[in-house]
C-alpha cells in the first residue's frame, strides 16, 4: 500500500505509522579526506530492511586540520550526533518504534532523549494535529553491544562561537574581541550575513571552521509528497555539532548567544516553546548530558542568558555599522536582506526603531514598517492581541510593549505623531501603553538563571550598563 496523504496532520499520522512502524539508526561511518572530515549516517524507516526507505545525510567539515590523535576519541561524539540527526527524518514517518544499532544508550540516555524529541517537537505536533502525549507516541530501544563512555579531554583551551549571521552571534563576538586570538569561528552551510560577520570582526580563515550539511534529497521529495514535516530542534543540534569541533579541536568552552526571552512558550497553554533548544532548560540538560556522557571537562553556556532581546537591540545599536552586517530575517537568509513582511523583520525593526534615527533604519530595512497598515495584525500578534504568536524566534509581549510604548512617549515628548502601528494600538488597546516606570524597568531586567563561568559573568556585567532611557 503506497501512502497518499489526506492534508490532514493527525489522520497522515496514524497511516504512516502503520505504514512505517519501524525507524533505525543503522550506521554512522566517517573519513578524514584530503582536505575535509566527511561523515555519513543511515537511517531506514519501513516494516523491514528489504523494502525501506533508506536516508544517508552528511557531513563535512572543512577548515583547521584536525589536531593529531583527535579521532581517538570521535565515536562517541558521532554517535550522539546522529540522534539528534535522526529526529530530522523520524518526524518524516513518526514511526513508533525507534530502533538504536549503531551504539547502545543507557536507560537514563533514553530518557533524556525522549524528552528532547518530544519537547523539542513540540511546534511539530501542535501544528500537525498531533497529541504528544499520544499513548506509545515513541519508544526506543537499542540493539548493540557498542557503548560509548565519557571521555577526558586533557589541555583544552579556547572558546568555540557558532555564528549565525544575526544579531545575537554578533554582539558575542564584539564583547570577545579581546579574546579573539582564543576563539574558533564555526559556521553551518554559511549565507552572506555570517561571512560578512566575521569580515566585520576581521577573523583569519584559520580561526573559522565551517561545516556543510547535506539532507538526504528522498527527504526533500517525501516532503512535496506529503509526508510529515515541521520544525526540529535547531539548536540543540549546532550543540551537538559543536562538541564534536571541540573534541576535534581541544576547545574548553562552548560560548552560545540564546537570550532569556527563548525561555518564553509560543503556546503557553500547550507548553510549547519555538525557541525551545534556545532555552535555559535546553540549556541545564545539555551541560548535565555532557557531563555525564561525552565529555565532563567541557562548558557549555549562553553569554547572552541574562538579557532579553530588547536590551540586546539597545547594546547593538551603539556599535558603529552593525546594522548594516547582520541579517535575521528567515524569508531571505539565503538571498540576504531583510523581507520587510514577515514578524522577525517586524519585530527586529520594533525593537531597534527606538535607538536608531528613523531615516536609517527604514534605509536598512527597505521602508518604515511601523507605518505599513498591512502589518497591523502581525503587529498585534506580537503585542499578546491575536489567537496565536507567531512560530518564529522572537522576544516576549511585553518586550514588544515596552518598545512600542518607549517610541509612544517619545514622540508624545517632541510634539510628533506615533508610528501609525502604533498609534492604531494604543488607540485600540490604551491599557496596553506601559508608564515610563515600567518601561525602564523592563530595559534594566537582568535575568539571573544563567550558568555563566566567573569570567564570562564579568564580561557581561562590563558591558551591561543600565542607562536612562528618558531625559527627565
Amino acid at each position: 500500500m503506497d501512502y497518499v496523504s489526506s492534508g490532514i496532520g493527525k489522520t497522515d499520522f496514524l497511516q504512516l505509522r502503520k505504514l512505517y512502524p519501524l525507524f533505525v539508526f543503522s550506521r554512522v561511518s566517517w573519513e578524514n579526506r584530503l582536505d575535509h572530515l566527511y561523515i555519513e549516517y543511515e537511517f531506514w524507516t519501513g516494516k523491514n530492511s528489504r523494502n525501506a526507505l533508506f536516508f544517508r545525510p552528511s557531513l563535512k567539515v572543512y577548515g583547521r586540520p584536525i589536531e593529531k590523535g583527535s579521532a581517538e576519541w570521535l565515536d562517541p561524539f558521532l554517535f550522539q550526533l546522529g540522534l539528534i540527526e535522526l529526529i530530522s527524518y523520524w518526524k518524516a514517518t513518526c514511526s513508533p518504534e525507534i530502533l538504536i544499532q549503531a551504539g547502545s544508550l543507557a536507560a537514563s540516555q533514553i530518557k533524556w532523549w525522549q524528552k528532547l524529541y518530544l519537547k523539542g517537537l513540540g511546534e511539530f505536533f501542535f501544528r500537525n494535529g498531533i497529541e504528544r502525549d499520544y499513548p506509545g507516541i515513541l519508544h526506543i530501544e537499542c540493539d548493540s553491544a557498542k557503548q560509548f563512555r565519557p571521555v577526558e579531554i586533557f589541555s583544552l583551551q579556547g572558546n568555540l562561537i557558532p555564528v549565525g549571521g544575526g544579531k545575537d552571534s554578533f554582539l558575542t563576538l564584539e564583547w570577545m574581541k579581546e579574546e579573539k586570538e582564543n576563539n574558533l569561528c564555526f559556521l553551518l552551510n554559511p549565507i552572506k550575513a555570517q561571512w560578512d560577520t566575521l569580515r566585520y570582526f576581521s577573523y583569519p580563515l584559520d580561526q573559522v571552521i565551517v561545516v556543510e550539511r547535506q539532507i538526504d534529497s528522498l527527504l526533500l521529495e517525501l516532503n512535496k509528497k506529503g509526508f510529515l514535516n515541521g520544525h526540529t530542534p535547531f539548536s540543540a543540534l549546532l550543540a551537538f555539532l559543536g562538541t564534536m569541533l571541540m573534541a576535534l579541536y581541544k576547545i574548553k568552552n562552548y560560548v552560545a548567544s540564546q537570550e532569556s526571552s527563548a525561555n518564553h512558550p509560543t503556546v503557553p497553554s500547550e507548553s510549547i516553546n519555538h525557541q525551545y533548544s534556545k532555552s535555559y532548560e535546553f540549556e541545564r540538560d545539555f551541560q548535565k548530558f555532557l557531563a555525564d556522557s561525552l565529555c565532563p571537562s567541557f562548558s557549555y553556556f549562553s553569554l547572552l542568558r541574562p538579557l532579553s532581546e530588547i536590551q540586546i537591540a539597545r547594546l547593538i545599536s551603539e556599535i558603529p555599522g552593525a546594522l548594516s552586517v547582520f541579517q535575521s530575517c528567515n524569508k531571505n537568509r539565503h538571498c540576504g536582506g531583510w523581507c520587510g513582511h514577515c514578524a522577525k523583520c517586524l519585530f527586529s525593526f520594533l525593537i531597534f526603531r527606538p535607538f536608531v534615527e528613523a531615516q536609517k533604519i527604514s534605509g536598512i530595512f527597505g521602508s518604515d514598517l511601523l507605518e505599513k497598515q498591512s502589518l497591523f495584525s502581525l503587529f498585534l500578534s506580537l503585542c499578546g492581541k491575536a489567537e496565536q504568536r507567531p512560530f518564529e524566534c522572537l522576544g516576549t509581549e511585553e518586550e514588544s510593549l515596552a518598545a512600542a510604548s518607549l517610541l509612544w512617549h517619545k514622540a508624545k515628548a517632541t510634539g510628533k505623531k506615533p508610528p501609525v502601528l502604533i498609534e492604531k494600538l494604543f488607540s485600540q488597546y490604551p491599557h496596553l501603553l506601559m508608564t515610563r516606570n515600567a518601561i525602564q524597568a523592563t530595559y534594566d531586567l537582568v535575568n539571573t538563571e544563567h550558568s555563566l563561568p566567573k569570567k564570562f559573568l564579568s564580561l557581561l556585567q562590563k558591558n551591561v550598563i543600565k542607562k536612562a532611557l528618558f531625559d527627565d
